[in-house]
């Protein structure tokens, strides 16, 4: 996969917005129609804003989806950054072009997690975090993005990965390669930067021996919970001891 999009590439995969243009604002519940006439003053600018970006080419505005191809192949393009306007970045969306920017945010969350996990798997490399064997890591849960939620009693609640944005934050970076056990329940952040789950301490020596260290963190399913999702719950149910 080329690291950069040519120019033509960028607008394709881009809203092209001009005056007039109707835009829906759910939140106002309203609709009105944009004005652009003040993009041509900002022609070969870019400008970002809530994981969405804008910039003008030709004096022509063009919004796509924040990834960091998108501003490599913008900057290697000889874009430079300004702030101004960036519209469909507060969840505001282009009414008759709507399939089009909800097809192009989830192209963006992918190809986002897909740089996450690699900028994971790198500094893993050079900081001594191994892999451990594909017979463990089939013998665990992952947590999904969207969290699971959970019941005990009158106690109710969703858990979430360790690690949950596409961010290698500071905060992040501690996480990674650690691990964590409760009631014979081990929970792990792996190498690709997801948070695995499993049952039984069988897996600890694999992970110390990859580089794993033994970190405080909350343990899922470890104290009796319910999973209240039924595929989930399925899901847990296969992992063994």
């Amino acid at each position: 996969m080329a690291n950069t999009y040519n120019l033509k590439e960028l607008e394709n995969n881009s809203i092209s917005v001009t005056s007039g243009m109707e835009v829906v604002y759910p939140q106002l519940q309203q609709e009105e129609s944009i004005d652009c006439s003040w993009a041509p003053k900002f022609n070969g600018c870019y400008a970002v804003n809530s994981s969405t970006v804008a910039f003008v080419n030709n004096g022509e505005l063009f919004i796509t989806p924040y990834t960091r191809k998108v501003i490599r192949s913008l900057q290697s393009e000889g874009f430079r950054e300004e702030y101004f306007y960036v519209p469909f970045s507060n969840g505001d969306y282009p009414k008759w072009k709507k399939t089009k920017w909800d097809n192009l945010r989830e192209l963006a969350n992918e190809a986002n997690t897909e740089d996450f996990v690699n900028e994971c798997i790198n500094y893993c490399d050079n900081h001594g975090i191994g892999a451990i064997s594909q017979q463990y890591l089939d013998n665990c849960f992952i947590m999904p993005k969207t969290g699971v939620r959970v019941k005990r009693y009158e106690y109710e609640n969703i858990y979430y990965p360790i690690i949950n944005d596409d961010c290698l934050s500071c905060v992040a970076i501690e996480k990674l390669g650690t691990y964590c056990t409760n009631n014979g329940v081990v929970i792990f952040v792996y190498r690709d930067g997801k948070t695995y789950v499993t049952k039984g301490y069988k897996i600890i020596s694999e992970l110390e021996d990859a580089g794993y260290k033994k970190k405080g963190l909350f343990v899922p399913f470890s104290n009796w919970e319910r999973i209240e999702d039924s595929y989930l719950a399925a899901r847990w149910e296969q992992i063994k001891k």
